[in-house]
Order: structure tokens, then C-alpha cells, then sequence
């Protein structure tokens, strides 16, 4: 079964604590932080996984288990992007991109690293940044990710050869989760608004890509973008 939310909380806490400490560490370069946080996932979670070219004929890039194995019910993956309330227009942003993901509630998330798309990512960070804290991971777009979780957005959609092995499961992460963690989690809002309509602080939503069965080295990641685990 897939993990509860207050899990799925202290997992994120555990994971992005070791990897603040060894960033910290490892020299500067996006490809040692790439390696680092690779080493980490497998000694972590017994696994591994990074972007390749798909099996599926014409697909482009897929993500597959490049180590160990993974079990049903893990975190695999998340799916990073700009998220844009329901109410906000995304008309140029959508124009060929194939990487708009909508959520139960409307709420868009635009995982596309290209483009206006990166564009806008990359200004709304800087934006909502507080010296010398980034507002968050930047590096999903270019080829090697800080961390190595932030590469759902290339997980193809199955078909009747390649069966669904991965489901998206939406959570909000609440205001308290510690800024120099907030800096690894690959989403940020397109609008500036600190504040909800209600008048309560905006939680952050992430999108989490769960195991639905054991899944295997060397084996790639399929889903459904009809499914979302609830």
C-alpha cells in the first residue's frame, strides 16, 4: 500500500536531511551533487533510478531502475514544474508541451525543461528566493539533478505492452517544513501569493510517483495518467 501522508512527510524530512548535509560536503559541481545523491538514494531507499532512452518505440526519454529493486508502496520518483492555481492561464506554456500534469483539485504543474516553461520556472525562483536560501531545485532542468528523485515528468505513460507500475499520489507540504530542505523539492508556484483565498498559508503541492509492484533493475517506470492514488 502506498505510504500515509504523515509518512510520506518524514521520509521527504529523513531524505532531504542527508542530502543537505552531503551537499554540503561534496564539491560544487552539479554532476558530484548528482553522483552524491545517487550514492545516497541507493544506501537510503535500496534503489536507484535515472532518466534513459525509453523502450517504447518513439518515446523519447523514460526513467528506469537503475539499481537494486524496488518494492510496492516506495517513493520513486516526484514530478517537478511550476504549479499554476486553476484560475491561471497557461495558453502560450501549453503549446506543445506535453508535460502539463493536472491534479484532482485542477491545480496544473508544467514539467517541461524547456522553453518559456524553464523561463518562467527559473524567474518565479529567483522571485520567491531568501538569500542565500534558494525557493527551490533548479536542477531538474539541466542534466544532472541535485537530487535524484526529481525526474517524474519523463516517466512515460503505459500501454498494453508496458502495464502501469507507478501511480501519482498529490500531497501538501505544510509551511513548516524547514527552509534549507525547501530548496531540494522541485515545485514552486507560478503566482506570488503567499496566501491561500481562506486566509491560511499556502502549503506546497508535490506530486509523489508510488510503486504499485516490485519493480526491478534495468526495468522501466510506466504510468497512468489516468490513476491517482488517494
Amino acid at each position: 500500500m502506498p505510504y500515509a501522508l504523515n509518512q510520506i512527510s518524514k521520509l521527504f524530512l529523513c531524505f532531504y536531511q542527508t542530502i543537505y548535509v552531503i551537499h554540503k560536503a561534496q564539491p560544487k559541481t552539479e554532476e558530484h551533487k548528482h553522483i552524491a545523491g545517487l550514492d545516497f538514494m541507493k544506501e537510503f531507499s535500496g534503489f536507484t533510478v535515472e532518466r534513459s532512452a525509453s523502450i517504447v518505440p518513439n518515446c523519447g526519454q523514460g526513467v528506469k531502475v537503475t539499481s537494486g529493486t524496488v518494492q510496492p508502496g516506495c517513493i520513486t520518483s516526484l514530478y517537478p514544474g511550476l504549479i499554476y492555481e486553476p484560475y491561471e492561464h497557461i495558453f502560450f506554456q501549453s503549446l506543445g508541451n506535453q508535460f502539463i500534469l493536472r491534479c484532482a483539485d485542477g491545480l496544473l504543474i508544467d514539467g517541461n525543461d524547456k522553453g518559456l516553461s524553464k523561463s518562467l520556472y527559473k524567474s518565479c525562483r529567483g522571485r520567491d528566493s531568501f538569500w542565500p536560501l534558494p525557493a527551490c531545485d533548479d536542477s531538474w532542468l539541466n542534466l544532472h539533478n541535485a537530487c535524484p528523485l526529481n525526474v517524474g515528468q519523463y516517466v512515460n505513460n503505459h500501454n498494453k505492452q508496458y502495464p502501469a507500475n507507478v501511480a501519482y499520489q498529490e500531497l501538501d507540504i505544510s509551511t513548516d517544513f524547514p527552509a534549507h530542505l525547501r530548496q531540494y523539492l522541485p515545485n514552486n508556484y507560478y503566482s506570488s501569493v503567499i496566501h491561500s483565498p481562506n486566509g491560511t498559508n499556502r502549503s506546497l503541492r508535490v506530486v509523489a510517483l508510488v510503486s504499485l509492484q516490485t519493480i526491478h533493475c534495468n526495468e522501466e517506470m510506466f504510468s497512468s495518467y489516468f490513476t491517482v492514488v488517494r
